[in-house]
């Protein structure tokens, strides 16, 4: 009987065993990584979203500053905004409308930041 016909030995099916264990192993990984990034991307999605809420409640009127939301919390920081006086060809701002910058930093329950959010309007 030729060694063709006898089929796999022990050692030969360990290596080819291991091979794909090591296989497995490694899409099992690439697989948990690609989950950790989405679940990421979608708490920062969450952020933004809740960033945009906020500047939203300001442009309304809403004086708050700070609040909670899908267990995020949000930051809102307004200080008044220098445009640097000229807007070309001799033009300036009109003192009627003063801009304010403003900042919105949302973080997560760990306190680490998500996301911040800035914008200029005009003050009120």
């Amino acid at each position: 009987m030729s060694r063709s016909e006898r089929g796999f030995s022990l050692v030969e099916a360990l290596v080819a065993l291991a091979i794909i264990a090591a296989l497995a192993g490694a899409l099992a990984e690439a697989l948990g990584a690609n989950a950790r990034a989405r679940a990421a991307m979608a708490q920062r999605r969450a952020a933004l979203m809740v960033a945009q809420s906020a500047l939203s409640r300001i442009e309304a009127g809403d004086p708050t500053d700070t609040g909670q939301s899908d267990g995020l919390t949000w930051h809102v920081l307004r200080e008044p905004y220098d445009a640097g006086g000229d807007l070309g060809a001799g033009q300036t701002f009109a003192a009627e409308a003063p801009l304010e910058h403003v900042s919105i930093a949302v973080e997560n329950a760990a306190h680490q930041p998500m996301v911040t959010l800035r914008s200029v309007r005009i003050a009120r």
